[in-house]
């Protein structure tokens, strides 16, 4: 399977850090995308970040390689969607607010 990953951006007006990953089978057949999100809450609680501190691309690049690693575990079933939503947050308001982003503005 071979796996694109794009950078993770941030989008201060929802406070998400949020990026694509793209799956495509060996032969390029079968395609499938992964749109995935994180407030910034769960992150800096996930990562024990305490006040004053930032998140840095060491935590970026784990939480990015977690999510990989937990889709590429379907293997050919992650082909039965076009498109995958994955939202991390510590409320159910949170989880809302990232599958709308994902849903709406993220092509």
């Amino acid at each position: 399977m071979k796996i694109e990953k794009e950078d993770i951006q941030y989008e201060f007006h929802r406070g998400l850090y949020w990026t694509r990953i793209f799956f495509t089978s060996d032969d390029g057949v079968k395609k499938t995308k992964v749109f995935t999100c994180a407030s910034m809450e769960y992150l800096s609680d996930f990562y024990r970040i305490v006040s004053g501190d930032k998140l840095n691309q060491d935590d970026f690049d784990d939480w990015l390689s977690n999510i990989v690693k937990k889709w590429s575990i379907l293997g050919e079933e992650i082909f039965n969607q076009d498109v995958h939503y994955d939202v991390y947050a510590n409320t159910q308001e949170g989880e809302a607010n990232g599958i709308d982003f994902l849903v709406k503005e993220v092509k």
